[in-house]
């Protein structure tokens, strides 16, 4: 676990004025144990997903691996209140949704 957890809020367009949402947990360049929760309104129900980072082992080096989650979307969200991202989650979770 990360020692202070820092949690951020941003959105990301995606087409049409359909945003992606993003709740970040573990804070900017942290990518042991960082992961975030996403909502996704692409589809015709929307997809509420956790993507984890998983740091390169070099002792497992078969071991998957992804360096590009919580970081990139410092790099290229748009920061957001944490107001606006659970009125994004309420609008997911108000019908049919998916969980990934």
């Amino acid at each position: 676990m990360c020692k202070s957890t820092e949690i951020a809020f941003f959105k990301r367009h995606q087409e049409d004025g359909i945003f992606h949402h993003y709740k970040v947990l573990g804070g900017d360049g942290k990518t042991r144990h960082g992961y975030q929760e996403v909502i996704n309104f692409l589809d015709r129900e929307p997809i509420i997903s956790i993507e984890h980072n998983h740091p390169y082992d070099p002792v497992n080096p078969r071991k998957p691996f992804n360096l590009t989650g919580t970081w990139c979307t410092y790099e290229v969200g748009v920061p957001i209140s944490e107001q606006e991202y659970q009125q994004a989650y309420q609008k997911a979770v108000a019908n049919e949704f998916v969980i990934r």
